[in-house]
């Protein structure tokens, strides 16, 4: 089953006020659902890869591929955009929030480096034991990065096992900070240097990539059905007491 989730007007406006997370008592979250959040759209080309190729164009067409990987294994897939449309972070922030996912992939794509960068939020982690709590919308990552940090984990072996390259990182990014699930930035860059170099439009590298991805998130999903209820607290906007302005 494949979703894709937009915004009209009403949306727009309750991204003005409150984002409620997975009440306390539920399972917390939806463990065959995941959200690809393809980056950029629309007039944010994001990075000029090439002469002829943007960074918004790769994003979307791995998050199509990994939907479609997604899909034949039984997952629901949530895209934030499925096509070449600008989308705020916190409007994409909002689609992935709805979704109670298992699992959040932010995709992005550059020229610099070699292989798949992931990054975790550079929050704080904190420890989610008051249900219903509002924290600031800057900071709703911090009650889920640990189940983050462990997902990218299992991204990271993925794709070691996949023979490529590797880094991991921690970052301040926008809708990463702003997710209420685990949640890993994915970065896909070149594979190889020089004559050797295969470019990030390569499609079998992207279906290498794809596949190592797939193979995490089932395993992650896997892994849900075993784990404890998520008791979440409630997300404010930045109105909330505590929002970085």
């Amino acid at each position: 089953m494949v979703l894709t989730a937009g915004f009209g007007g009403a949306a727009r406006a309750a991204a003005q006020s409150v984002a409620q997370a997975p009440s306390a008592g539920s399972s917390g979250y939806e463990r065959k659902v995941i959200v690809l959040d393809a980056a950029h759209g629309g007039s944010d080309i994001g990075t000029q890869i090439s002469e002829h190729v943007l960074e918004k164009d790769v994003t979307l067409a791995l998050a199509v591929r990994l939907r479609s990987l997604l899909a034949a294994r039984g997952f629901s897939v949530v895209l934030t955009r499925d096509s070449d449309t600008a989308i705020s972070t916190d409007q994409r922030a909002e689609t992935a929030n709805r979704a109670h996912a298992v699992a959040c992939l932010v995709l992005h794509a550059t020229a610099s480096g070699t292989g798949v960068h992931l990054a975790t939020s550079a929050l704080n982690a904190i420890d989610s034991t008051t249900p219903g709590a509002a924290v600031p919308w800057d900071d709703a990552q911090a009650a889920y990065l640990t189940q983050s940090q462990k997902l990218a984990a299992g991204i990271g072996d993925a794709v070691t096992r996949s023979q490529v390259p590797l880094v991991a990182a921690k970052a301040w990014m926008k809708p990463l900070d702003n997710l209420t699930c685990a949640a890993v930035s994915v970065e896909i860059a070149p594979l190889g240097r020089g004559a050797e170099e295969t470019a990030v439009t390569d499609q079998g590298y992207q279906q290498r990539v794809s596949e190592a991805l797939a193979g995490a998130l089932i395993f992650w999903r896997n892994q849900a059905s075993g784990r404890a209820a998520v008791d979440a607290p409630g997300v404010g906007r930045a109105a909330d007491a505590g929002a970085r302005p």
